[in-house]
């Protein structure tokens, strides 16, 4: 597991997902921005009905840089299991405009350095109009890397969803992530 911790990837998966997304190297990793699961996707063959539930979709930039972030190092020297990573405040930003739509919060604890870095974290997006909130455990080898929404507050009240890797753009010293809302 990287040493460094990127302040983006807190955010993320704090985005819980990107959120820890940069404890460990990514390199090339992405997932397509189609590859994620639709709300109509269903599975006769295992009872699942297709619903064409409403969806809201944001792509969105999590920088490497910014906010606040503290990790406590509660076992041996350097990250591994039993250690926490606090953030505040890190930005969030629309991906197609650059700009600032919101910040994350999050803390995560590392369970494990297999996966390249297994983590619990649970995160809160605050976003224009409320507040969508974040949650579970991230293995940092996961083919797309996704988390769940698990709900939020005023516009995103009774939302549900999933937050899903796209890339790391080394370049623009950002992660890349699709935030899928679904009532």
């Amino acid at each position: 597991m990287n040493k460094s911790v990127n302040a983006a990837a807190t955010a993320a998966t704090v985005a819980g997902l990107a959120l820890a997304a940069t404890l460990s190297p990514l390199g090339s990793r992405s997932a397509s921005p189609n590859s994620a699961v639709s709300s109509s996707a269903g599975s006769p063959q295992y009872g699942w009905t297709t619903t064409t539930a409403p969806t809201q979709t944001m792509v969105l930039a999590f920088p490497f840089q910014g906010g606040h972030q503290r990790v406590i190092d509660r076992g041996p020297q350097g990250l591994g299991a039993g250690d926490l990573i606090l953030s505040t405040g890190q930005p969030i930003l629309d991906n197609a405009s650059g700009q600032r739509v919101g910040t994350g919060d999050a803390v995560e604890l590392i369970v494990s350095k297999r996966h390249d870095g297994t983590v619990v974290s649970r995160s809160t997006l605050r976003l224009p109009g409320g507040h969508v909130d974040i949650d579970g455990v991230v293995r940092h080898t996961d083919s797309p890397f996704r988390v769940s929404v698990t709900g939020g507050t005023g516009i995103y009240l009774g939302t549900g969803g999933q937050l899903t890797l796209i890339k790391e753009d080394p370049a623009r010293k950002v992660v890349i992530m699709k935030l899928e809302l679904v009532r």
